[in-house]
């Protein structure tokens, strides 16, 4: 096909077998990865889609058939389901913000560092790049009421201390704690990013109007790292749900069901119990809630997004705005 631009004839270049064997090539390349994601991944979630529909016991030899919302059905009305979901939900609901409070102070507290900034990031960096069963064995010494050195050092003060993950009253809170420590350096990296993304003069603008630390930070730094915050609580939304090791390691889900959470429920019912398909159904159902939260989180912060902020003072606001407009330009 041909086209004539000021009586010059051209003709309109034609795909090259070269592109064609590039895109043959680039699927051979990809081919084993997705057949490895497939088997990995997809397959795995087709058949436990698959078991929580069934009567899949693996204890009892006996033939599997399809008993449809039966399962479900039955995880709901169980006792120790609403149990567990209370525990989840108390879990994140406390884990979270707590490490979101403390990742943004370290955050804060290196992005004023000048010196040495990389040693104390990669000290803060360490809970986080240890695996989570180690963390879980050596908390397990460190609060042993017998042996451990917490509990020899309180009392060494005249402290009377608890057994902290055989007690009742304590073992939620220490598995708290322990995944507060391990994960806020996760928390602290994504938010120093947000604040290394701050333009210096939206900083230089602020204080030219006579802004403070304070309104600086909450009329102008904290909107400006919303994103960032809203990355970090999903991500670490998601992980609340799923947490096990710690709590497989420190407590058996103990004691009694004090620390039973969704996960290590179905962990119990599939392979302590043996019944994949209350297994199967309680992770469609586990997934069906964290689908719902991320989205209930997500929506408030689009919506948090579309809504003005009314800064103070406004001077400062405005000038560090077309601050940010002069930076980007």
């Amino acid at each position: 096909m041909t086209m004539t631009i000021r009586g010059t004839t051209t003709s309109r270049p034609r795909k090259a077998p070269e592109d064609a064997a590039e895109r043959r090539a680039t699927w051979i390349l990809l081919g084993p990865a997705l057949a490895f994601l497939a088997v990995l991944s997809i397959w795995p979630f087709v058949y436990l889609l698959y078991a929580s529909f069934t009567s899949y016991q693996l204890a009892i030899p006996i033939p599997i058939e399809w008993v449809g919302l039966k399962n479900f059905s039955r995880v709901i009305a169980n006792p120790r389901f609403l149990s567990s979901l209370e525990i989840t939900a108390v879990f994140a609901l406390v884990a979270v913000p707590l490490q979101i409070v403390l990742g943004l102070l370290l955050a804060l507290l290196l992005n004023g560092v000048t010196r040495g900034r990389e040693v104390y990031a990669s000290l803060f960096l360490i809970p986080m790049m240890v695996a989570p069963i180690v963390v879980g064995f050596s908390w397990n010494l460190f609060t042993n009421p017998i042996y451990g050195p917490l509990n020899a050092a309180l009392k060494g003060l005249g402290f009377d201390p608890p057994a902290w993950a055989s007690s009742p009253e304590w073992a939620l809170p220490t598995l708290v704690f322990v995944d507060t420590w391990q994960w806020t350096p996760f928390v602290m990296v994504v938010l120093l990013a947000g604040l290394k993304a701050i333009p210096p003069r939206i900083y230089e603008a602020a204080k030219v109007d006579g802004s403070n630390r304070w309104q600086t930070f909450f009329h102008i730094v904290l909107p400006m790292l919303y994103p960032y915050l809203t990355v970090a609580f999903v991500l670490r939304f998601i992980d609340s749900f799923r947490v096990f090791d710690i709590i497989y390691i420190l407590t058996r889900g103990g004691p009694g069901t004090s620390t039973q959470n969704l996960a290590y429920y179905t962990y119990d019912m599939g392979f302590g119990r043996f019944e994949f398909g209350i297994a199967g159904a309680l992770s469609i159902i586990q997934l069906i809630l964290l689908i719902g939260g991320t989205s209930l989180i997500l929506g408030l912060a689009r919506r948090r997004e579309r809504t003005p902020v009314s800064t103070a003072p406004p001077a400062a606001a405005s000038r560090s705005a077309q601050g940010l407009q002069g930076a980007n330009s």
